[in-house]
């Protein structure tokens, strides 16, 4: 894969964690909401059997864990959940973890919470921000410039031809989600992404190798 996207939440004994919903019933075989659990309890849990069997000892991650594994080796889309549970104080601590992160230049920080981001580039802005919707914006350009977005992350069903034209103009770069599909990738070709985030990576590049345009696969 050429990068990862994950999702970042913070625990009841304050870990930033790598979890996708606000719930752990979906993915693993606890119940309740992440903010009330602490480490230690989240650590217990299964949190690979959801998906196949045979991943029965995976166990929910720790961002700092994941930041030592992928090492700035390939890029590392972090989303920062913050709604509908709203985490204060996530920016700095996000920031702390990432001081001596090698390779920098290879992350982009994303969050449906526009107002987060525009935080967090006032704070931080050596770091690559993605303007994260799926919307059809008014003025995407102007959008994207509040929060000091360089990338626009919108989602498949929210995408057009006339918007990633839109996108183009503004000197953005596009990477949508979540494409699972030949005739969606063939889509995002048409209207020149930079970028496709999938659930299928392995489809993905296989479909990429049979091709002669450019993109990438997260």
């Amino acid at each position: 894969m050429d990068g990862i996207e994950l999702d970042v939440q913070r625990c009841a004994t304050g870990e930033l964690i790598v979890f996708h919903d606000e719930d752990l019933g979906r993915t693993t075989n606890g119940v309740g909401l992440i903010k009330d659990c602490t480490f230690d309890e989240l650590r217990r849990l299964n949190a690979g059997s959801w998906f196949d069997p045979l991943l029965n000892t995976v166990k929910v991650p720790l961002l700092s864990e994941v930041l030592e594994l992928i090492a700035g080796k390939i890029t590392l889309n972090i989303e920062l959940k913050n709604t509908p549970v709203e985490y204060p104080g996530i920016i700095d601590e996000l920031l702390e973890l990432l001081v001596d992160y090698p390779n920098p230049g290879s992350l982009i920080i994303s969050s449906f919470d526009h107002k987060l981001m525009k935080q967090f580039h006032e704070q931080a802005p050596q770091y690559k921000i993605a303007l994260l919707a799926a919307a059809v914006f008014v003025d995407l350009k102007a959008t994207a410039t509040a929060i000091g977005a360089e990338y626009f992350h919108p989602a498949y069903d929210c995408f057009r031809p006339d918007v990633a034209d839109e996108a183009h103009r503004a000197g953005l770069k596009v990477n949508v989600w979540t494409c699972n599909s030949q005739r969606e990738w063939r889509d995002c070709l048409r209207m020149g992404v930079q970028g496709i985030i999938t659930d299928d990576p392995e489809g993905l590049k296989a479909f990429l190798e049979r091709t002669t345009a450019p993109a990438t696969t997260a």
